[in-house]
């Protein structure tokens, strides 16, 4: 005999029902979640369940994306090929300042100032994305910079989406900025006028306080030898202090001159053998200050990209620096060099004559600011100010060491020459 009941209880069958039931509402969602995904118009979630994965699917997926669009801080706008509005959030509606039910229908291309920009924009979109700036009419306002950036969409409804975002902010940045450039340009222009024009004066100065002081150094000159016997001691001692003051005075206007065209002339940036320069330089130092004994020693191969003049300068104060404040009778021993610090190529100008006191080496550079008095040593404390301007023009920096009796050494650095 067969175990099969010959009929199945009720608690069975609605048991049964319950799960057929339970089946078809399964089956229902999963083909209502195959359709939707396949049409592309209701997104799906695929979660992870207790026995298998399960699709949901957002039957109101629409509304957040509404909601996201209406909040957003851009202007929306759907439209179709033609530029007819379709649709717009209402921030869009904030920008040209009209209300959405005077919006929707209307030609996006009669909210514009310039009817070919937006034409343009709605024809490049036709092959993907377009974007650019425009200009929207609002009420009360000449009008509103927008940029717009349009995308072609696919599927049914609109053809064309577009996003506004305004820059009425960017804009008048933009001016503010044209403005503050256009004052730069006119006070770097006053600028340029005013240094032409002291430069132009200091020449003149220095060209004319040239002939008397010249005149009163001869002067000075032709009285002693012409009239020595009739002139006291004391007298001889003050033509010789007028004589010394004139000279003085001669070397200020020489190194006021040259502080000026360091700080006017354009630079002239060239691969420069500074061996060569320093060679040069020296030579002529040597014939300036005959009552030194100079023994120079300048390092082969020194090179830099630079304005020859004005480093010429430079090593040329330095090397003056070196014959004014060297030990009393002794030849002043200079050496020119190079080294590297820091993975930068550092040159140097050393000697081995008083040097000074690291505690005012503040002032080295300070035009007018000596260390010592004209009675101990001769100078107009221009020259080191005169070398620090030439090495900072090109964007170098001098710096430098001493101590008292033992010399000092004056490093400064320069581009180097760029390798093939």
């Amino acid at each position: 005999m067969s175990n099969i009941p010959s009929k199945i209880d009720s608690d069975t069958k609605e048991q049964l029902l319950a799960d057929n039931a339970i089946l078809r509402m399964r089956l229902e969602d999963t083909e209502q979640a195959l359709k939707a995904i396949r049409s592309g118009a209701v997104d799906a979630l695929v979660l992870d369940g207790p026995d298998s994965d399960r699709v949901y699917t957002l039957k109101g997926a629409e509304t957040p994306y509404r909601s996201f669009v209406e909040h957003m801080q851009e202007g929306a706008v759907s439209m179709s090929l033609e530029g007819a509005i379709l649709y717009c959030n209402r921030r869009f509606s904030e920008i040209v300042g009209l209300p959405l039910e005077c919006l929707m229908g209307t030609y996006f291309v009669d909210l514009a100032t310039n009817s070919d920009a937006v034409t343009n924009l709605l024809v490049r979109a036709q092959w993907g994305a377009s974007r650019g700036e425009l200009t929207l009419r609002k009420p009360g306002v000449c009008g509103v910079p927008v940029f717009a950036s349009l995308q072609r969409l696919t599927g049914d409804g609109a053809d064309l989406c577009m996003v506004v975002t305004e820059l009425t902010d960017i804009v008048a940045a933009r001016l503010l900025v044209g403005e503050l450039e256009s004052r730069v340009d006119e006070r770097t222009a006053a600028l340029v006028a005013k240094n032409l024009e002291l430069q132009g004066l200091t020449y003149a100065v220095s060209h004319d306080m040239r002939t008397p002081l010249r005149a009163i150094v001869s002067n000075a000159h032709i009285v002693v030898e012409d009239e020595g016997p009739n002139i006291s001691p004391n007298g001889k001692k003050y033509l010789a202090s007028l004589s010394t003051a004139a000279m003085k005075m001669a070397r200020l206007v020489d190194d006021l001159l040259q502080f000026a065209r360091l700080g006017g002339s354009a630079l002239v940036i060239e691969p420069t053998n500074l061996s060569e320069l320093i060679a040069t330089v020296a030579s002529d130092v040597a014939i300036s200050y005959p009552e030194c004994e100079l023994d120079i020693s300048v390092a082969p191969g020194l090179a830099a990209v630079c304005d020859a003049r004005f480093i010429g300068m430079a090593v040329q104060n330095l090397i003056d620096n070196a014959c004014k404040y060297r030990k009393p009778g002794l030849t002043a021993h200079v050496e020119i060099g190079k080294e590297e610090q820091f993975g930068e190529i550092v040159f140097f100008v050393r000697d081995k004559g008083i040097g000074f006191d690291m505690k005012y080496v503040h002032k080295l550079f300070i035009p007018f600011e000596r260390l010592h008095l004209d009675s101990e040593y001769v100078g107009t404390g221009i020259g080191l100010a005169n070398a620090k301007r030439a090495i900072e023009r090109h964007g170098g920096t001098i710096w430098a060491n001493g101590e008292l009796g033992a010399g000092s050494k004056f490093s400064f650095t320069l581009p180097t020459p760029k390798k093939d």
